[in-house]
């Protein structure tokens, strides 16, 4: 396993907390790009300088991780709180983390069931009634959790057979470490044009961190780099993609004809194993944002397939990191002239 996926993984960093992870890439880019930026809402961006930077291609990979916020403090110094995008079911008998003056281990607890009524044992507990006890009474954790404070699964990675792993915030940075590899593949190499690698913010809550990314590099060609749902028990194939099978390559509006070529192309060339998804809407990434920067970009979509989404075993496979990250480079390296040309429709832009 890479250790950069162990560092981002291990790092505490809800939508908004994003700069929590800038000292560590930044010390994982170092040598590796010309350039690097951090702006005021929290992306981090790395430039690679091509020979020309009349064009340029950005590459996006969110650095927020899905967690929950603290709303209110009862009478007996308990938590409740407001999460997205996170199953009501996955909460109950976990430890997380409470981000308030300083990190405060707590426990999402239940009623037992020796005192629970039939109709409770029958029914999912709804968010409104998960509270998380720090042990403290309530007089210590108001002045130690403000109203606001976010809350995190505890972190920790479980490494299973085969190179696969599971543990939280898979989503999505194991993309973010793509990218760095990607970096590195091309550290020695000569690039046509310019190449950006935007980490980005807020993708799980707004998408605001990929549009102000757009705005900051006004790439030509905007690929998204995130992950999607892989073989699961119980979900139908046509749904998920093979975890260990490679990435995932979008296909639908948010995938312009051009650039899902290139990425096909380049696949093909260097003999990287991939699989299709049908995307008819929305893609729930960073190019819907990207795709309406300025008079509009042109987008793709790469995806990690992962298991168990949004939970705290999130589990992959090293072999479709490293693959979407050679990926991410070759598809780098072909954004040429003539691609310029293809995109465009002339035979230089």
């Amino acid at each position: 396993m890479h250790k950069l996926v162990e560092q981002l993984t291990s790092a505490y960093a809800v939508s908004g907390d994003e700069r929590r992870l800038h000292d560590i890439l930044h010390s994982a880019l170092d040598g590796i790009a010309d350039e690097i930026h951090d702006t005021p809402l929290g992306n981090l961006i790395a430039v690679r300088r091509g020979r020309s930077s009349e064009h340029s291609i950005l590459f996006a990979a969110h650095l927020d991780e899905v967690g929950a916020w603290v709303t209110r403090i009862n009478d007996k110094g308990f938590l409740g709180i407001h999460c997205r995008s996170i199953d009501g079911r996955v909460w109950p008998g976990l430890q997380v983390i409470v981000h308030g003056t300083e990190p405060l281990p707590g426990i999402i607890g239940l009623k037992p069931v020796h005192v629970m009524s039939h109709d409770e044992m029958d029914k999912p507990v709804a968010a409104d009634d998960l509270w998380i006890d720090i042990g403290l009474p309530r007089e210590q954790v108001v002045t130690m959790v403000p109203i606001g404070s976010t809350v995190t699964f505890k972190a920790g990675i479980s490494k299973l057979m085969n190179e696969r792993f599971a543990g939280k915030t898979q989503d999505d940075r194991l993309c973010g470490v793509a990218l760095v590899e990607a970096l590195e593949l091309l550290k020695d190499m000569t690039l046509p044009y310019d190449v950006v690698m935007a980490f980005t913010v807020q993708e799980e809550i707004t998408g605001n961190g990929a549009w102000t990314s757009g705005y900051f590099a006004h790439p030509d060609v905007g690929i998204a780099v995130d992950v999607t749902h892989a073989d699961t028990d119980g979900v139908p194939e046509h749904k998920t993609i093979p975890l260990g099978g490679g990435p995932g390559v979008a296909v639908g509006p948010v995938a312009n004809d051009h650039v899902l070529e290139l990425i096909r192309r380049r696949a093909k060339a260097v003999e990287i194993p991939t699989s299709e998804e049908p995307c008819m809407s929305y893609s729930g990434t960073d190019a819907d944002a990207l795709q309406l920067v300025g008079s509009g970009i042109a987008t793709g979509v790469l995806s990690i397939p992962l298991r168990y989404m949004h939970s705290p075993v999130e589990t992959a496979d090293q072999v479709d990191v490293d693959r979407t990250a050679r990926l991410v480079a070759e598809v780098a390296k072909g954004f040429d002239a003539a691609f310029i040309g293809e995109l465009y429709g002339t035979d230089a832009h």
